[in-house]
């Protein structure tokens, strides 16, 4: 299989600069007011389920728990903390369970929530709904959706079954004959998915801790009926799945507390990350696929490691009172952002205000 790499447009981080590097970047939050004073005089604010940065690295959308029954997908500008800069965007009826924006188009986004069934498509700089989809025709609670590199494509799973669906990128109309169905119950329910950079294969991460690789076709958004590989790759379920952008590395969390490492070349795993010792929760490679960002379920705190070495380079201070549901590096550069603490968004990195 080959690969295309990345433009890289800001120089790599030597290892051993990491730690200086990381420790002396300054964390912003970016609180959203919404809901009553506390007796303690601080606002309460919503739990952020999952964030997002757009291709361009000047927009992330935060996904917050529902207030008052409102479920809104929440746009910020990096460079203003205030949430009088940021937008909303509405029309989910249930909770919100993933976003993912247009790789190649930097204002255009994807939702998709399990509890209404809809995928959304959106347009960020209108501030409206382009195209909807109801997957409750193709039998899917859709709770993870992403775009194929090439910005063509849909990938959709459920929040349980055997079932993904691709779906074209601006009609939302269903690719090829339907729904991708596996055929061997054994393997689980699909957890993730997600398509190689270069664009003609995708892997899919199971319940078991298998990890099939099917091939797929960039031009019709067909995916191969039976795997080109399987791999037993971790004891229990998949939870993350991320393709280095460099084209070198895929690599994968689980419940059982470890992130692997595999080469896609050769299809072994080459390092393992095993400080942890709850759930792997979410996973993001770095731009240059240098470094890799980890959370878990727990009050842990994140971890930035070095891909190559497996040095553990720097740990993110934060609360330990909440444990950290989402976080992605931005695409260019190494600010890193995450939720969980309490007040919200929080971004390492990001430059002052501007007045």
């Amino acid at each position: 299989m080959q690969y295309q790499s990345t433009i890289l447009t800001h120089p790599s981080l030597a290892r051993d600069q990491a730690n200086t590097f990381f420790r002396t970047q300054r964390t912003r939050e970016y609180r959203e007011q919404l809901g009553p004073v506390t007796p303690r005089g601080a606002s309460s604010s919503s739990t952020l389920r999952t964030i997002a940065w757009n291709a361009l690295g000047n927009r992330i959308a935060a996904v917050s728990s529902p207030i008052h029954g409102t479920h809104i997908i929440r746009i910020w500008n990096p460079e203003r903390a205030d949430s009088r800069y940021s937008t909303e965007l509405k029309g989910h009826t249930g909770m919100i369970d993933c976003v993912a924006w247009d790789p190649t188009f930097s204002d255009r986004l994807v939702s998709c929530s399990a509890a209404d069934g809809m995928v959304r498509l959106w347009d960020a700089r209108l501030n409206r709904t382009l195209q909807i989809f109801r997957c409750g025709t193709v039998g899917i609670e859709p709770a993870f959706v992403r775009f194929t590199p090439d910005g063509r494509w849909l990938v959709v799973s459920g929040q349980r079954g055997r079932k993904l669906l691709v779906l074209d990128a601006v009609t939302l109309q269903v690719a090829g004959a339907g729904a991708f169905t596996d055929s061997r119950p054994q393997d689980g329910d699909i957890t993730r998915a997600a398509v190689t950079f270069s664009g003609d294969v995708l892997a899919i991460g199971y319940s078991t801790g298998v990890v099939k690789l099917h091939s797929f076709d960039p031009s019709t958004g067909e995916i191969g009926k039976d795997p080109l590989v399987s791999l037993n790759a971790h004891r229990t379920s998949i939870t993350c799945l991320e393709f280095d952008p460099c084209g070198r590395y895929m690599a994968l969390g689980s419940n059982d507390s470890l992130v692997s490492i595999w080469d896609v070349q050769e299809l072994v795993c080459v390092r393992t990350f095993a400080k942890y010792s709850q759930a792997i929760k979410c996973i993001s490679m770095s731009f240059d696929g240098a470094y890799m960002a980890i959370s878990v379920e727990g009050v842990e705190p994140i971890e930035i490691v070095h891909v190559e070495s497996g040095e553990y380079v720097y740990s993110v201070p934060r609360s330990t009172a909440f444990h950290v549901p989402a976080l992605e590096w931005h695409p260019t550069k190494y600010w890193l952002a995450y939720a969980g603490d309490p007040g919200g968004l929080k971004i390492v990195g990001t430059p002052d205000d501007r007045r």
